[in-house]
C-alpha cells in the first residue's frame, strides 16, 4: 500500500543563521539554538527556513539540515507517515522519501489511538528543541483503497466551488496482464483526510479570468504548493497554484488565439503574398556543433523560435538571441539542457511570448532547470543566467499540448508535436502555414528504449523544410539489445570478482533505462549486489515515478507489480545516496554506482571515477554520447598504466574502461529513413560534429534529391533559394521532376514517344538529351532505356566501327573494352579512355571475335 501513498514531511522554523567557532546554528525566534549540519557556504540571514530535523529517542532535535528559505508567513509542521514506534510520551514516524534516505522523526504527545503500522496525517509544532503533535488523523486502509473498484481517469477529476474533492494522490495504470499493451483500467488512491485548497483555486480562477464553470484536473504537488490544470465549459484553459500554508494563489490563463504583435506586421498592415509564402530558418545555436539548440523561423507572418538551450560550461552558454526581432511563439522539443536551459532567459526578455511544450517535458523541466540554477549558484565562475523568481515564472507560464494532436497557437499556424523517441516527453515539431511547411526533429531515435517508444516513420508528415539533428550522421549503431546484454554481463563479471562498477549516466533517460535493465536482469537477482544512485539521477527518477503514465506500458505494468526504480529490499537493492558522506561507504564493498554526469564533466560521477580509476578490480562503463573535449571521451582512449588528470588530481589508470552503445539518438540509417520519409526540398543538417554533418550529407542519393544546407550560426536558409555551391545542373536535378509520363502514338510505319511540352521547354536536361537528334534505345527486360547520342558519342561510335572493320586485334574487339574505357584491372590503362584502334599486352578478344577467328 505504501506504493500508492504520497508521504511528505514539512517543517519551517523562523530564525537567523549564525556561525560560532566553526559550528553553524539556527537561532530561533524564541532564542532556541539548533545545530545546522555542516554546509560549505551556509547562508547568513534572518528568515523562515524549511528544514529536516534529526531527532533522538526522546524527541529532542539533535541537528537540522537546511533545505531552502521558505515563503510562508509563520512556522508550520505537517507530515504523513507510518507509525513505527509509539509510547505514552513519544512516537516515531517513518516517512519514505523516493530518491533520498527514509526519514524517521520522533515527536512528543502521541495520539492515544495510534498503533504501530498505521498511517497518520499529523500537524505538529516546535516547542523549544522538541516537536509536539498538535492534531492527528488516521488514514484507514479501507479508505485508501476505497475507489479501487470504481476507477476514474485523471482527465475526469473535477471539482466545483461547493465540492471538496477527495485527492487522487497516485495513479497507476493496471493492465490485464504484464504484456506491453495499453492498461485497461486505473486504480486511484484516495486520501480523504488531506484537505486540498480547491475552493481557493476555483475562487482565484473565477476572479482572475472572469470565467465560470472551471473544472480542476488532477492536482500536482510542487515544492511550494499545489498546482492544477483547469478547463472551462467554454473551452478556456488555465493553470492555478495555491501555496502551502499562506494559500497565496497564482493564475495563468492560456490564450485561445494570440494576436500577432509585430510592429512590421500589425493587424492594420496588408500582408503581401511574399510574406504569407515566406519560410526562412536561421540557426541561433547547434549549427556545425552541439549545444545551445535554438532556431529562428519566419513562417508566413510569424516569427517562431524552436528550442532555447545552453552550451556546456566552458563556452558562451547562450544561443545568439540578439538575432531575434519580435518573436511570436517559443516551442520546445524536450528537456535536455542544450534544448531547454535558456528558456528562462528567453522568458525574461520576452515575457508576453507564449511558450509551449509537451506535458512530459514540462514535468522534467522543473527538475532540470532547478538543477541548472543550483549549479550556477554553486559555481562562482559561472554567470547567473536567471534567478529563482525568473525560473518559477517561466515554469508557471510554460503551456503544454499533448503529443499527436494538431493545435493552432497563432491564427492560421498549425502545429503538431510528434513522438521523437529520444527521452520522456521529447517531440518533433511540425509547422504549417498556408502552403509552407517545416519539420524540426529536435533529438530523436527510431529505436525504442526501456523508457520511451521510438519515433515511428508513419507518424511523420512530408514537409518543404526539414531541420534534423545529425549527432551520429557518420555512424551505425550495433543492435541495442545486444549492447544491453553485453553491459549487464560486463557489470556482473566485475562485481562477482569483488570489484566496483561506475556507470556515468545522463541523469535524464539513460540512468533510468540502466536501472530498469538491472531490475529485470536475472543476473542481478542472483548476485544480491547493491546498486547505488547518486546526483541528479535521484530527482529525475522521482519524476519518472510520479508520472508513470508518461512511460511505456511495459513499465507501467511492471510498476503495478513492484517498485520500478528505488527499492532497498528486493534483489538487487537499489539505494539512493542521500549525502556526500555516504559515498565512501558505497565503495567499501562490491557495488554498482549509477551517477551523473554521463560525460564526467561534473556531479558525483567525477568523485567515484577518481577513486575507482586507481583500483585494479574496478571498472568504468560509459554508455552514451560523450563530447569530444569531455573527460568521458578522454578516458575511452586510455590504457592501463596511463596517467590522467581528473578534477585536479593526477591518477594512474588501473581500472577497466569500456564503452557500450545505448544511444538515445538515431544513427545514419535512422537519420536517412526520416529524411526520405519527410522528403523535404530543403534539408538543414544541425546538431552534429563537422564529420557527422558532411558524412550524412553524402549519404545515398540525398544530394540529388534535396537542397542540403549545413549553415553556421546566423546564416539564413530561405525556401526556394538554392545553396551557393550548387551548379546549375545540380539545381536542375533537384528542381525538375525525376519521373514523368510519356505518351505512345502508334502509326503505320512505327510509333512516336511524345514528351510533355513543359519538359521540352523548361528542363535544360532535355537540351542535352536531344542535342544530336539521335537516341540509342536499349531493352532492359520489358523496360526500354533511352540513351542520348551526343556528338562526342557519335564520334566514338564511328571510331569503334572503323576499328572493328579493320580486322586487327584492338581495343574495339577486346572483352575488357566498355563505355569507351579499359576495364581490365591488370592493364596500365585501367579505367582510362582508350582509342578503339589501340591495343595493349592484356588484350583478350571477345567471345564472338574468338569464334570468328576459329
Amino acid at each position: 500500500m505504501d506504493d500508492t501513498v504520497t508521504f511528505y514531511f514539512k517543517l519551517t522554523i523562523n530564525g537567523s543563521i549564525e556561525k560560532v567557532e566553526d559550528v553553524t546554528y539556527l537561532i530561533c525566534s524564541d532564542s532556541t539554538k539548533l545545530i545546522v549540519k555542516t554546509q560549505a557556504n551556509p547562508p547568513a540571514s534572518q528568515g523562515l527556513w524549511s528544514v529536516i530535523p534529526s531527532t533522538d529517542s526522546t524527541g529532542v532535535i539533535a541537528n537540522l539540515s537546511l533545505l531552502d528559505e521558505a515563503s510562508e508567513d509563520s512556522e508550520i509542521g505537517e507530515a504523513l507517515g507510518r507509525v513505527v514506534q509509539v509510547g505514552k510520551r513519544h512516537l516515531q514516524l517513518k516517512i519514505p522519501r523516493p530518491g533520498e534516505k527514509t526519514l524517521k522523526v520522533n515527536l512528543l504527545s502521541p495520539d492515544p489511538r495510534m498503533k504501530i503500522g498505521q498511517l497518520w496525517q499529523i500537524v505538529f509544532t516546535r516547542d523549544g528543541n522538541t516537536l509536539k503533535v498538535k492534531t492527528a488523523n488516521p488514514i484507514e486502509a479501507s479508505q485508501v483503497s476505497a475507489t479501487a473498484n470504481n476507477p476514474i481517469e485523471p482527465s475526469q477529476v473535477s471539482v466545483t466551488a461547493n465540492q471538496a474533492p477527495a485527492k487522487a494522490v497516485k495513479e497507476h495504470k493496471v493492465p490485464s496482464n504484464n504484456q506491453n499493451i495499453p492498461p485497461q483500467s486505473v486504480v486511484t488512491t484516495v486520501l480523504p483526510n488531506i484537505s486540498l485548497p480547491t475552493k481557493e483555486a476555483l475562487f482565484a480562477l473565477q476572479q482572475e479570468t472572469g470565467v465560470d464553470s472551471w473544472k480542476l484536473l488532477a492536482p500536482k504537488r510542487r515544492s511550494k504548493g499545489w498546482e492544477w490544470e483547469a478547463a472551462s465549459e467554454s473551452g478556456h484553459r488555465a493553470r492555478v497554484t495555491v501555496r502551502h500554508f499562506s494559500l497565496q494563489t497564482s493564475v495563468y490563463q492560456y490564450p485561445l488565439h494570440i494576436e500577432n504583435q509585430s510592429h512590421e506586421l500589425s493587424s492594420n498592415t496588408p500582408i503581401s503574398n511574399d510574406v504569407t509564402e515566406r519560410l526562412i530558418v536561421k540557426p541561433l545555436g547547434a549549427a556545425r556543433g552541439i549545444g545551445a539548440s535554438c532556431f529562428q523561423v519566419f513562417i508566413g507572418p510569424y516569427e517562431v523560435v524552436l528550442d532555447c538551450g545552453t552550451r556546456p560550461k566552458g563556452y558562451d552558454p547562450l544561443p545568439a538571441l540578439e538575432h531575434l526581432k519580435n518573436p511570436d511563439l517559443l516551442l520546445i522539443t524536450h528537456a535536455h539542457q542544450d534544448h531547454l536551459g535558456a528558456v528562462p532567459v528567453f522568458h525574461s526578455r520576452y515575457p508576453a511570448v507564449p511558450m509551449i511544450c509537451t506535458p512530459g517535458t514540462r514535468e522534467i523541466a522543473h527538475v532540470m532547470l532547478t538543477d541548472c540554477l543550483k549549479v550556477q549558484q554553486r559555481n562562482e565562475d559561472a554567470n547567473e543566467l536567471f534567478n529563482e523568481n525568473e525560473l518559477q515564472r517561466t515554469l508557471f507560464r510554460l503551456e503544454t499540448k499533448p503529443i499527436g494532436s494538431y493545435f493552432e497557437p497563432l491564427p492560421g499556424l498549425k502545429v503538431q508535436f510528434i513522438n521523437a523517441g529520444h527521452i520522456v516527453g521529447a517531440a518533433c515539431i511540425y509547422l504549417q502555414y498556408g502552403e509552407r511547411s517545416l519539420l524540426y526533429t529536435g533529438d530523436y531515435n527510431t529505436t525504442s528504449s526501456r523508457t520511451t517508444e521510438g519515433l515511428k516513420l508513419a507518424d511523420l508528415p512530408q514537409a518543404q523544410m526539414l531541420i534534423t539533428e545529425s549527432t551520429y550522421g557518420a555512424d551505425t549503431h550495433p543492435a541495442r539489445r545486444n549492447q544491453e546484454t553485453a553491459l549487464m554481463n560486463a557489470i556482473a563479471s566485475v562485481v562477482e570478482a569483488g570489484g566496483n562498477v561506475l556507470l556515468p549516466s545522463f541523469a535524464l533517460g539513460r540512468a533510468q533505462e540502466i536501472l530498469l535493465a538491472i531490475r529485470t536482469s536475472a543476473l542481478f537477482k542472483k548476485l544480491k549486489i547493491p546498486i547505488y544512485v547518486d546526483g541528479l539521477v535521484r530527482a529525475i527518477t522521482d519524476t519518472f515515478r510520479d508520472n508513470l503514465e508518461l512511460l511505456p506500458f511495459s513499465v507501467q505494468n511492471f510498476a503495478k507489480q513492484e517498485e520500478p526504480f528505488f527499492n532497498e529490499n528486493p534483489n538487487p537493492p537499489i539505494i539512493p545516496i542521500g549525502s556526500h558522506k555516504e559515498r565512501p561507504l558505497a565503495l567499501a564493498h562490491p557495488s554498482v554506482i549509477v551517477a551523473s554526469s554521463g560525460m564526467l564533466t561534473g556531479g558525483p560521477s567525477v568523485y567515484y571515477a577518481g577513486v575507482l580509476l586507481e583500483r585494479e578490480n574496478a571498472a568504468i562503463f560509459i554508455s552514451g554520447y560523450t563530447d569530444e573535449e569531455s573527460p568521458g571521451r578522454m578516458l575511452q582512449g586510455l590504457q592501463t598504466g596511463d596517467t590522467v588528470e581528473l578534477d585536479g588530481k593526477e591518477i594512474t589508470v588501473k581500472a577497466r574502461i569500456e564503452r557500450f552503445n545505448l544511444s538515445a539518438h538515431a544513427d545514419k540509417i535512422g537519420l536517412t529513413q526520416v529524411i526520405n520519409k519527410v522528403n523535404p526540398k530543403h534539408l538543414i543538417l544541425v546538431h552534429g560534429s563537422g564529420q557527422a554533418l558532411h558524412e550524412l550529407a553524402k549519404s545515398g542519393d540525398l544530394r540529388s534529391k534535396h537542397y542540403i544546407h549545413i549553415p553556421c550560426v546566423g546564416e539564413e536558409v530561405e525556401y526556394g533559394q538554392a545553396p551557393n555551391h550548387l551548379s546549375a545542373t545540380q539545381i536542375t536535378k533537384i528542381e525538375q521532376p525525376q519521373e514523368f509520363e510519356v505518351e505512345i502514338e502508334a502509326e503505320v510505319e512505327g510509333a512516336w514517344l511524345r514528351i510533355p511540352e513543359d519538359i521540352v521547354e523548361t528542363d535544360p536536361r532535355w537540351q542535352i538529351f536531344a542535342a544530336s537528334g539521335t537516341v540509342l534505345a536499349k531493352w532492359d527486360g520489358i523496360a526500354l532505356r533511352l540513351i542520348p547520342l551526343t556528338q562526342q558519342s557519335l564520334v566514338r561510335q564511328k571510331a569503334r566501327q572503323q576499328a572493328i572493320a579493320s580486322g586487327q586485334d584492338c581495343c574495339a574487339v577486346c572483352q575488357f573494352f566498355g563505355q569507351g574505357s579499359c576495364q581490365c584491372e591488370d592493364s596500365a590503362l585501367f579505367n582510362l579512355q582508350v582509342d578503339p584502334a589501340g591495343v595493349c599486352t592484356e588484350f583478350s578478344p571477345t567471345q564472338s571475335q574468338s569464334n570468328q577467328a576459329s
